[in-house]
């Protein structure tokens, strides 16, 4: 099974600007049919953008306290490299925490394969990656 790279993102209502932050940071434009969740097609790499069904507490940060997945999170873009190249997946991810951080308006939990936090930001704070 391919690993996954999930980014959560908040607060509840930001749907739209996690999407214009991706579309900013990768150069391409949400392609959205009817009956789909918004995605991305960066070949080999796709992005989708949508709501999750994660729990509060599936995942804890990095200090080791329950991470409130659903109700701060609750937006999320989940990365998928069709060839399954780990490294070009990853890095597609990092490329986009990077853009939510320097833009500072949404809060944003990077999570390789819901295993473990590789970075979390939160709004206002913009810090270097």
């Amino acid at each position: 099974m391919a690993r996954r790279s999930y980014i959560f993102t908040g607060p509840p209502g930001s749907a739209d600007l996690l999407t214009s932050v991706i579309e900013a940071a990768l150069g391409l434009a949400v392609i959205r049919e009817p009956g789909c969740d918004p995605y991305i097609r960066a070949d080999p790499v796709a992005v989708y953008i949508s709501r999750h069904d994660f729990d509060d507490g599936d995942i804890d940060g990095p200090g080791g306290n329950p991470i409130a997945l659903r109700t701060g999170y609750p937006h999320l873009a989940d990365v998928r490299d069709t060839e399954r190249n780990n490294q070009r997946q990853q890095e597609t991810a990092a490329r986009i925490f990077s853009a939510i951080n320097a833009d500072g308006r949404l809060n944003a939990v990077y999570v390789d394969d819901m295993q473990h936090v590789v970075e979390m930001t939160e709004a206002g704070l913009k810090r270097p990656s």
